[in-house]
């Protein structure tokens, strides 16, 4: 294309016409040369900088590496913007001006194409033993040509994601957010989620609320504004956060969800902590009785300190669980026929007795054993109620029934745990 513009163009300057003349030959080197003695003697003709634009941008074209095209094509746009510039002063302008936007858009098009076939294209991504970082370097190309083409620096940030380079994708996505105005609700998304990726948990709130400013019927932003209090470990202000929302519209129950689901995922990280304590509570008692003298008295003592780490653990995941249930418990109640909400209740009682069975294991205590073993099954029953009325709801969907296979096998329904076995495709 960069060939066929050249072609018919006159200029009187002997240095012009040898770098046209060099340029048409595919002679770039020598086109660049002559363009730049052509500068050097007449620094006000825009025509030397627009064949230093054009030989550079070719050399760039044909260099096999692309990480190594990016300073050619930073050079060629620099060349053709001075060219442009001067252009613009005179009355008529040289018809090699009209040619310079094709140009640049030409090479951003086989670059940003280029980056694409390797990020899709199986075949073509097998030829490179490093695809993703090749398709960055061509998507590099892309955006040098065009600094203000959202859609590749948006392909760039995901080559960085699928690389797991958060913060480049970062950069990459923020370039993105600040070329398109406003964003959209997917764009905001995105860039939320890669902030709370990279743990920058101010970032994620700001822009969390300068999305609901902007569409405050997203409730995807309140989760991601609760989630980056949750990630901190500030659980008080995540729930008052969205307790203000439901204040202001009680019958919201994506509101509910999102309050129940978030608190929710704190008790999961808090129950993992639980376990371990008491397990390892349970590994010391066992040794106390084949210790003497202080080592028994320090054995002792470690287990009365976890038995208070796992007693306030428990309240706490106890309390949270409660906040957890009577909000996705209400949600249920504002929209009966989601089976999804039914379906997070069973998964969090299920939960919750799998927490006392957990206790069963780790203690020495049968008539303990026993009472835990008993308050597990009861929770588990509840469980199963809400998960019989979700696949009530969506009998085909596997995962319910997988979890009606796991509670029918604990509690011994075995029958019914062959039904769902097969329901479920296993």
């Amino acid at each position: 294309m960069m060939g066929l513009l050249i072609m018919g163009c006159e200029s009187v300057n002997p240095l012009i016409k040898e770098a046209e003349s060099q340029f048409k030959s595919q002679n770039y080197t020598a086109a660049l040369q002559a363009a730049d003695q052509a500068i050097a003697e007449n620094p006000g003709d825009g025509l030397g900088f627009y064949y230093r634009g054009v030989s550079l941008a070719s050399l760039g074209e044909i260099e096999g590496n692309p990480a190594d095209r990016k300073d050619f094509y930073a050079n060629a746009r620099e060349a053709f913007s001075t060219a442009s510039a001067i252009f613009d002063t005179l009355a008529k302008k040289p018809e090699q001006a009209a040619n310079i936007h094709t140009i640049l858009t030409s090479a951003w098009a086989a670059e940003h194409n280029a980056a694409v076939e390797l990020l899709m294209v199986d075949s073509i991504a097998a030829q490179y033993p490093n695809a993703d970082a090749r398709a960055i370097d061509h998507l590099m190309n892309a955006v040098t040509l065009s600094p203000d083409s959202a859609v590749s620096y948006s392909v760039m940030a995901s080559a960085y994601y699928r690389i797991e380079d958060i913060p480049g994708a970062i950069t990459a996505y923020e370039t993105v957010m600040d070329l398109i105005q406003p964003a959209e609700v997917d764009d905001y998304e995105f860039m939320i989620s890669l902030y709370l990726a990279d743990q920058r948990f101010d970032d994620a709130r700001a822009k969390s609320l300068e999305a609901l400013d902007l569409y405050p019927d997203a409730t995807s932003f309140v989760q991601y504004l609760a989630d980056s209090y949750l990630q901190t470990g500030e659980t008080d202000k995540a729930i008052e956060l969205v307790r203000q929302l439901i204040e202001s519209d009680p019958e919201n129950a994506q509101y509910r969800l999102v309050l129940g689901t978030q608190v929710y995922q704190t008790v999961t990280d808090l129950t993992e902590e639980y376990s371990a304590l008491i397990s390892q509570r349970y590994d010391v008692s066992q040794t106390i009785r084949s210790l003497r003298g202080s080592e028994k008295a320090d054995a002792e003592a470690r287990v009365d300190e976890l038995t208070t780490e796992a007693d306030a653990l428990e309240a706490r995941i106890n309390e949270l669980t409660a906040i957890a249930i009577e909000e996705i418990q209400t949600a249920s109640e504002l929209t009966p026929d989601d089976p999804n909400t039914l379906n997070i209740l069973g998964i969090i009682y299920q939960n919750q007795s799998a927490l006392i069975f957990d206790k069963r294991n780790n203690t020495a205590d049968y008539d303990l054993a026993d009472q835990y073993d008993a308050e597990a099954r009861s929770i588990l029953e509840t469980a199963r109620e809400f998960y019989e009325r979700a696949v009530e709801l969506n009998p085909d969907n596997q995962d319910y029934w997988r979890s009606l296979f796991q509670v029918y096998t604990t509690l011994g329904m075995t029958e019914k745990a062959e039904e769902a076995m097969q329901k479920a495709g296993m």
